[in-house]
């Protein structure tokens, strides 16, 4: 890929050779070139602006989201919030349950108390597994029924080949989606509750003088960029929805399956360049009009010998790990530019509620017992129903 170095809010002129890379990367956008083969990971860049597809690749095979399913609590939240059940101010407790969530989490005792508003800004920074579920059981009133709102609206955003399990992420064989549908979703966030388009922004928060990092990297070392969230288990690999702005365009992209965060936010940052040097071109589908270019995928994928291959003496993979980006910086091919400030952390606080919730139903990890899908493959890319658990084997 080709490498853009930002000084002062411009970018240097790229070499012949970097210059040939972003042509390449250009032809495939635009389609004059043919994709890559379809075992390689799944894509899909739209302009927010128009959402027409700009570029995609196998995006209607099912994958599982891992923590990028946040966004469909923050957009199950938001619709409460709107609808007038709950507000910004409501309390949500921490719960047994919820305190029991494996990490990604903020490790809060049972009985603690934030907000809704604090609630939203630490599942998409710190993507707390533990804070989602708790957020989920205040929203919905239960798990199951918080799972339920989320499966209802996915079916009304049109996200035909996505089923929802719990509302953090964690490894379910009950749990899928596809680059189409987050994009889908994303769009759907960004368009109906600009008000809080900021919270997908945020590069960290300070909590009593702990300061919390976002894990989306192309916040801070990808110029334009303004959102949205990572994801990460070994089954999926390394996820992301992100969103950049530039001279006024609005372009998103959805990648799935990296084998590193590293490899994830390269692949972003270069289909999102690419779709900024393109113009938007008459006749491309729109989301709602897209259809599969080929054969989709029947099983859910599971690349967990790619993103967290057994090697003796490897050091472990997640989302809370430098994935070699200091020694990555050096690379010639690359998007990312060195990191820079965009803002501040954004201090957050226990307790402020202005209303507290009934006490909770308690609930397990996940609402898989509830909503066991039978649904089998389509080839339009409706829903489907993984073969194998993506919790068979557990990392140490």
């Amino acid at each position: 890929m080709t490498k853009l170095t930002a000084v002062r809010g411009s970018f240097v002129r790229p070499s012949a050779r970097r210059r040939g890379r972003l042509a390449a990367a250009w032809l495939l956008l635009t389609g004059l070139v043919a994709a890559a083969p379809a075992a390689a990971n799944p894509y899909l860049v739209v302009d927010l602006n128009s959402g027409a597809v700009l570029s995609e690749r196998q995006s209607f095979d099912p994958w599982y989201p891992a923590s990028i399913t946040k966004l469909m609590t923050t957009y199950v939240t938001l619709s409460a919030m709107a609808a007038g059940e709950i507000k910004g101010d409501s309390g949500v407790v921490m719960t047994a349950a919820a305190a029991k969530q494996p990490p990604s989490k903020m490790g809060f005792k049972p009985g603690t108390v934030i907000t809704v508003d604090t609630a939203l800004k630490i599942i998409m920074v710190k993507s707390a597994n533990d804070v989602a579920q708790a957020l989920g059981e205040r929203v919905g009133g239960s798990l199951p029924a918080f799972v339920d709102r989320m499966n209802a609206a996915a079916r009304s955003l049109g996200m035909t080949g996505t089923h929802y399990a719990n509302a953090n992420g964690l490894p379910d064989p009950n749990q899928w989606t596809t680059a189409r549908d987050y994009a889908v979703l994303a769009r759907a966030l960004l368009t109906r509750f600009p008000a809080y388009r900021d919270i997908y922004r945020i590069t960290a928060l300070s909590l009593g003088g702990t300061i919390i990092k976002n894990h989306n990297n192309l916040l801070e070392r990808f110029p334009g960029a303004d959102g949205m969230k990572t994801g990460f288990i070994c089954a999926a690999g390394f996820n992301v929805v992100a969103s950049a702005n530039r001279d006024g365009r609005q372009v998103l992209a959805v990648v799935l399956g990296g084998a590193t965060a590293r490899a994830r936010d390269e692949q972003a940052a270069g289909l999102i360049e690419a779709a900024f040097r393109a113009p938007v071109a008459a006749g491309r589908p729109s989301l709602d009009t897209l259809r599969p270019s080929g054969a989709v995928a029947t099983s859910v994928a599971d690349v967990r010998d790619l993103a967290c291959p057994k090697r003796k003496g490897k050091r472990p993979v997640g989302e809370d790990l430098d994935d070699g980006a200091a020694a990555g910086d050096s690379q010639q091919d690359s998007f990312l530019v060195p990191r820079f400030k965009v803002m501040d952390p954004v201090p957050i606080f226990l307790g402020g509620a202005s209303d507290m919730p009934d006490p909770p139903v308690e609930t397990t990890a996940t609402a898989s017992a509830t909503t066991t899908a039978t649904a089998t493959p389509a080839s339009d890319g409706s829903a489907k129903l993984p073969p194998a658990d993506p919790r068979r084997k557990k990392r140490k």
